[in-house]
């Protein structure tokens, strides 16, 4: 089988989205988790910007040296305009590397619009900067390193100019050409046609590319109809960053790639997937999507009593990818369109005896996930059995009767609370590094436990007329009947904000979930807090 590269621009192209942005470490923990990936080609910035050429010089040494730690060394590439000074930064941003994993990345817009209203070049301007500044990158990365060359927008350029500007790179010292479809709107089918075109007048002497953006919806499917045109090095970003709608998820088409078994893309490590998802999301300060085709968090995760049926006997039932293969479980979660199966599978996993009837838990389940607007958690899954197959009262044990956080320039955050406790009431105080830190010691205090705030995710839900979203319902008319139906939202003018919390407990080396929901961020954090302090009780008997 041939072997398909792994071109990776989340530190360029990624790092040009929209509203995010990456400092030096960021930068360095995703190039080194890109290296023990597995990754063949890392492109680490556009030197021209004096703000990325600082840290790329860095960046080379670190991942693109046999002296660096990671468990592979893939090639550092910069990116250029076909000018001689970008050419100049680009080697020197990259010269630290060893000289077999130095490559050049060259580029200029070749379509009318980009030729028009971007650079102003015409085409045997352009055909002539292409031939001069791509012999000058081969003579300065020399016959161990390599250079590509992208004609910008080739998708909406005249092919046989297209044809001209690659066959000019490859004569002068060209060994990989990308074919971009810059704008994302090339059908896969004419992007196939296109690559196939180029081939036969080029030949196959080079490494060909495909660096495909999402603005239609189709990066991932045109990578691969590239492939199967002759494409052997795929580009793109992790979770689909980039320009716009971002740039095809390479991750998304290794995946499809080991399951259809046609190409070798062996030299992925694709448990690392998960985890190199979550350190890019959280260095960009982006949630992974829900349904991400990968790594998302239902990707790997059923509720539906059916389909649960299905995969408790057999994974690949509704799972065709390995949840194992991409660093994932299978998860099967509670929700309003779970069934007894899914409840019985709950139950047995929980060591719970479940030899009755389990239709009353199950209906409690449904009403739970409907009322909350989420899948259960397992402390709330672990509440309801306990109550349903085990007697024990569904009532909580600790409420919050009052609380107090202040914060002071001089003396930093204070907390006070005052619980009941079993009908008790108990008071503590608290002071920390922040006001959610204050509150969990003092309610440890008032308890007298101890317990981890192992995680904790808070969000503001707008709703209603005026809220974000709901603009289309301004010009609705709604009668009284649909008005008494939709409550306050129906007849509010303004927005209702909503914020909600969800937090995670580590009490003896077990989890425990609060949810917490208010008028406001602070108030719905510390409910989750009491919330969760109330499920180690129940659940623990303490």
């Amino acid at each position: 089988m041939d072997k398909i590269k792994v071109f990776d621009t989340t530190l360029r192209d990624g790092a040009q989205t929209p509203e995010i942005g990456m400092n030096f470490s960021d930068r360095l923990y995703i190039a080194k988790a890109l290296a023990d990936t597995g990754v063949d080609v890392v492109e680490i910035g556009f030197a021209a910007n004096d703000a990325d050429f600082g840290y790329m010089r860095d960046l080379a040494r670190y991942i693109g040296s046999g002296n660096s730690r990671n468990r592979t060394v893939p090639v550092v590439c910069s990116l250029a305009r076909v000018v001689p000074e970008d050419v100049e930064l680009a080697y020197r941003s990259i010269e630290l590397a060893d000289p077999a994993k130095r490559r050049i990345h060259l580029f200029i817009g070749t379509s009318e619009e980009l030729m028009s209203y971007s650079h102003g070049k015409r085409e045997e301007s352009i055909l002539e900067m292409v031939s001069r500044n791509v012999e000058r990158a081969r003579t300065l990365v020399g016959r161990e390193g390599s250079v590509e060359y992208s004609s910008e927008d080739s998708m909406r350029t005249d092919v046989d100019f297209l044809i001209k500007t690659i066959q000019r790179a490859v004569d002068a010292g060209a060994d990989v050409i990308n074919v971009p479809d810059t704008t994302g709107f090339a059908k896969p089918d004419r992007y196939y046609d296109v690559i196939r075109q180029i081939r036969n007048s080029v030949g196959d002497g080079v490494t060909y590319s495909a660096h495909i953006h999402n603005d239609s919806g189709n990066a991932v499917a045109t990578t691969l109809k590239g492939i199967e045109a002759g494409v052997r090095q795929v580009e793109g970003c992790v979770l689909q960053l980039g320009e716009r709608t971002g740039n095809a998820d390479w991750m998304t088409v290794v995946n499809d790639l080991n399951i259809f078994g046609e190409y070798d893309v062996r030299h992925m490590d694709s448990t690392r997937f998960y985890n190199l998802a979550k350190l890019v999301a959280a260095i960009t300060n982006q949630t992974i999507p829900l349904t991400h085709p990968v790594v998302g968090r239902a990707a790997f995760t059923e509720s539906s009593g059916i389909h649960v049926k299905g995969v408790l006997r057999n994974y690949s039932t509704y799972f065709v990818t390995p949840p194992a293969s991409v660093g994932r479980t299978m998860d099967i979660v509670l929700g309003q369109t779970s069934g007894t199966n899914t409840v019985a599978h709950f139950l047995k996993a929980h060591d719970y005896e479940c030899a009755g009837d389990l239709s009353e838990m199950t209906s409690a389940v449904k009403r739970y996930s409907i009322d909350v607007g989420d899948s259960l958690t397992g402390t709330e899954a672990r509440l309801l059995a306990e109550h349903y197959i085990r007697g024990r009262s569904l009532e909580r044990r600790i409420h919050m009767k009052d609380y107090r956080v202040v914060s002071s320039m001089n003396d930093g955050p204070f907390a006070k609370v005052v619980l009941d406790v079993d009908g008790t009431e108990r008071t503590g105080e608290g002071s920390g590094k922040g006001p959610v830190d204050s509150f969990m010691n003092a309610v440890e205090e008032a308890l007298g436990i101890k317990a981890e705030l192992h995680h904790w995710d808070e969000k503001a839900v707008y709703r209603g007329k005026g809220a974000p979203g709901y603009e289309f319902l301004d010009n609705m008319k709604f009668g009284e009947e649909e008005l008494a139906a939709l409550g306050t939202n129906g007849e509010s003018s303004g927005q209702s904000a909503v914020a909600r919390s969800m937090i995670e407990l580590l009490y003896e080396r077990g989890i425990y979930h609060g949810r917490g929901s208010a008028r406001g961020i602070d108030r719905a954090t510390y409910d989750a807090i009491i919330n969760g302090f109330d499920a180690v009780y129940r659940l623990n008997s303490l």
